[in-house]
């Protein structure tokens, strides 16, 4: 009874004193003059190829003199080709790293969760892979689209195999991805927006899908693969080279790799990209400087390493516009309401249209094996 009784004295003494008082955690001070970004790429997993050359590209641009009073301090991380990841990187990078501003390096789903996230990290984010206008959807207000949209790319498509007249008999293949399904969606969709009944896809994620492809690439006039384009190698590689051998058109994720690792089938071979990074349209210091630059150390850049330099661009402008307000409301206000001239194309928004890309500058492009270049067909 006596040790329950100084029990109950213990406790009662602690309940009748005050409670202590809980001090706010102080924020961060902001260190004037930096711009803080996460990148969030895929270096690991099925996606793996293009975050590399897209991280490569901005070292490249991290890398020149300083000319600017203005600093980006940026993080790499690996989301390892998971939409998971992704998605806690996001939070990570808003709640925990306080980034004035991400860019996005990984294939995303317009109106799907990660703009819905987006909407609620309330900070600037820019895309480097093809998505539909943000502002048709969530997260709109913050996303900004650097690459050209997938309808932007089906109706580029489309107009090539027609004028070219390589339409009749096409084949169309790709896997089950989640790019793959939105370039294959697109591109059907333009068909039938043009009254043109468009063929049965194949999916090379069916067993036989690898053979039904070559077997129908032996009379094609053209062939097209919808997504990433390092899983088709062992197939583009099956075709022959020869007069009659059939176009083969390749997606906007196509990496410069890609297309040497064909060896004489890159002859084959076009994919859409930017007619700035060719021959005769290369006209700016900073082009030079990149393209340069980025040969000496990886060789040619592909469209999304390029479009990966032109983000930084865009973040590194909208901050030096007005040095002194760097918080994410006024980037995002800068970006939305300017114009960027890039490596890639000038980049043009307004509060109606997050799309940037500048569609004229958009074409096919073929592999110059003697310039070790892409380059206009």
């Amino acid at each position: 009874m006596r040790v329950l009784a100084a029990l109950l004295a213990i406790v009662l003494a602690a309940c009748t004193n005050n409670p202590p008082t809980a001090l706010p955690t102080p924020a961060p001070t902001r260190e004037p003059g930096i711009v803080s970004v996460s990148v969030l790429l895929d270096l690991s997993g099925s996606r793996a190829p293009s975050g590399a050359p897209q991280r490569d590209a901005m070292q490249v641009w991290l890398d020149q003199p300083p000319s600017s009073p203005v600093k980006l301090r940026v993080k790499f991380v690996d989301v390892a080709s998971s939409d998971a990841r992704l998605l806690l990187e996001l939070r990570r990078a808003v709640v925990e790293d306080r980034a004035d501003a991400v860019v996005v390096g990984v294939p995303i789903s317009a109106g799907g969760a990660f703009l819905d996230a987006v909407q609620v990290a309330s900070i600037p984010v820019i895309l480097t892979t093809p998505v539909a206008e943000p502002m048709s959807g969530s997260g709109g207000r913050f996303a900004f689209a650097l690459a050209p949209t997938p309808a932007q790319l089906a109706h580029v498509l489309a107009s090539d195999l027609i004028d070219r007249e390589v339409f009749v008999p096409t084949l169309l293949a790709g896997d089950e991805a989640p790019a793959s399904v939105s370039e294959r969606s697109s591109f059907l969709a333009e068909l039938r927006a043009r009254s043109v009944t468009p063929p049965a896809p194949v999916s090379l994620a069916s067993p036989d899908g690898a053979q039904r492809v070559r077997t129908a690439a032996t009379f094609a006039k053209s062939v097209v693969l919808f997504g990433a384009s390092a899983p088709y190698g062992d197939v583009i590689r099956s075709i022959p080279v020869s007069a009659a051998a059939p176009r083969v058109y390749l997606s906007f994720l196509t990496e410069t790799a890609d297309v040497t690792n064909l060896r004489e089938q890159s002859a084959l071979v076009t994919w859409p990209g930017s007619r700035w990074l060719t021959p005769g349209f290369v006209t700016t210091q900073v082009q030079r400087t990149f393209l340069q630059t980025f040969r000496d150390r990886h060789g040619a850049p592909s469209m999304l390493a390029a479009t990966a330099y032109d983000a930084l661009t865009v973040i590194g402008v909208a901050a030096l516009l007005a040095p002194t307000e760097l918080d994410a409301g006024n980037l995002r206000l800068r970006i939305e309401t300017n114009a960027f001239l890039g490596v890639v194309t000038r980049y043009s928004f307004n509060p109606q249209r997050h799309a940037g890309f500048t569609a004229d500058d958009l074409a096919y492009l073929r592999w110059d094996a003697q310039r070790e270049a892409p380059a206009l067909p």
